[in-house]
């Protein structure tokens, strides 16, 4: 299938017009990192879809033309804690109803009086499964992220987004041998269907953790 998001070598067709991979990842990263500071601005109505087109298109707006739009094609992305297998995707036909239940789910959950750890492994598995219905094109953990963050303050467990942009890249040893795992190579091991056997400690570590560390920030304020 042709990707009419892509030009004839492969690069994401955008409105910088820049035709390099590695400059675009930076752009975006530049870019998205400006909006990220300011994702508190997006009107939070309600936690649905409208609120994860919202979130997509405040990020992306500057960069891609069909931001906030889902996507129209399949999805196949070879994974390195994978050994090269992909996710499997949802369906472009099927985005809106599997974001809708998805969301639904989430939403019935009651936080009160859990702990931070039962917090964090609940919220890290029902947001891996929410992130691998992949509603776009690209951009898709940002997203997910800023909607994780906005739904926490709302729910009365807020946490530190720097803890998560600080990961948002994989860093490699001068060998070439990975020296730490991205955020998104979590989202893929916890969003594992059950019979594969999902390993949501470490997305929920990091929930954790910046759940903690917002909590730290908030007692240093108050000294």
């Amino acid at each position: 299938m042709i990707d009419p998001y892509v030009n004839s070598n492969n690069v994401l067709k955008n409105k910088l017009n820049i035709t390099d991979y590695d400059l675009l990842n930076k752009a975006e990263a530049d870019i998205g990192f400006l909006k990220l500071i300011d994702i508190d601005s997006v009107p939070t109505d309600y936690f649905d879809e409208t609120l994860i087109k919202r979130i997509h298109k405040h990020i992306f707006e500057d960069i891609f033309e069909w931001a906030g739009e889902y996507r129209t094609v399949p999805l196949v992305k070879e994974e390195v804690v994978l050994p090269g297998l992909s996710i499997n995707y949802s369906n472009p036909e099927n985005i809106e109803k599997e974001l809708h239940h998805k969301l639904n789910d989430l939403n019935r959950i009651a936080w009160q009086n859990m702990s931070t750890d039962e917090i964090a492994t609940i919220y890290a598995r029902k947001l891996a499964l929410i992130w691998r219905i992949h509603p776009f094109r690209d951009g898709n953990t940002r997203t997910i992220l800023s909607f994780a963050y906005l739904y926490a303050k709302e729910h009365g467990f807020p946490f530190d987004m720097e803890t998560f942009t600080e990961g948002l890249s994989r860093t490699y040893h001068p060998n070439g041998s990975i020296k730490s795992y991205s955020v998104r190579d979590f989202f893929v091991l916890a969003c594992l269907d059950d019979k594969d056997y999902p390993e949501v400690i470490y997305l929920a570590n990091v929930f954790k953790n910046a759940i903690n560390n917002y909590k730290k920030e908030e007692n240093t304020k108050t000294i």
